[in-house]
């Protein structure tokens, strides 16, 4: 009987051992993974009058080998991988999509003898570039009532399009209109500045500034630089 019981105790032993033991196995595998990168977000485009590179930048990750960036449209179609060293955390995309809004997401990733391990995907940065061609046209009903229709190309997989105006791209600019919130109400009829009508033998400029919502909140990328304007009118 005492040889069972010994053994019985051996058992017992043995399995509060294992369970003591479990939470710290658990604990050394969840401080070996890597963190999910934090604030991946556009930073700003590379030249002053195009759309065509830009910056994204991220948090660093500590215990990364480097890592890998996800660049698609937004319905994740067209993807393009690319990897970074770990001192790289503001990497410049090169000729991006000029007719599409597009997102960058990254991930750390750790090299090790059995290959690459990954972390989990940063939150999304949208690029959103704003269109660059346009028409105008004078839909004037009379001389008192002065209005400019405005018609540009389409940016897909926007949120719309916010119209500003200034009658000096060196100065402050102003908010105009919205339009509804999808990419092909891609047109606007001008018909006031700061509230009052438009006026005769005057130079506007506007900016059409495309946006995307994420998670219910507009995300605009700014513009290339402070006097960038998409065109300009005039009214005679």
């Amino acid at each position: 009987m005492s040889i069972v019981l010994k053994r019985l105790g051996a058992l017992v032993l043995a399995a509060i051992l294992v369970a003591g033991a479990a939470p710290a196995m658990n604990t050394q595998a969840a401080s070996a993974a890597l963190a999910k990168p934090g604030n991946c977000r556009f930073v700003r485009w590379r030249e002053k009058d195009d759309f065509d590179d830009c910056y994204i930048a991220w948090n660093k990750v500590a215990g990364a080998s480097g890592y890998e960036t996800l660049h698609s449209w937004t319905d994740g179609s067209h993807g393009s991988w690319k990897t970074w060293n770990n001192k790289t955390t503001t990497a410049l995309f090169k000729d991006v999509e000029d007719e599409h809004v597009t997102q960058v997401k990254v991930r750390a990733f750790k090299t090790t003898s059995k290959g690459r391990q990954y972390g989990p995907w940063s939150n999304i940065a949208f690029i959103t570039p704003s269109p660059e061609d346009y028409t105008k046209k004078n839909v004037s009903s009379g001389s008192k009532n002065l209005q400019e229709k405005i018609t540009w190309e389409i940016i897909y997989g926007s949120s719309g399009y916010n119209v500003f105006l200034t009658t000096n791209p060196k100065g402050k600019w102003y908010w105009n209109q919205s339009t509804p919130t999808k990419a092909t109400a891609h047109s606007a009829v001008i018909k006031t500045y700061r509230g009052s009508g438009l006026k005769k033998y005057t130079n506007y400029y506007f900016r059409i500034v495309t946006r995307r919502k994420r998670n219910g909140v507009f995300c605009t990328v700014p513009m290339p630089a402070a006097d960038y304007y998409t065109g300009s009118f005039r009214m005679n």
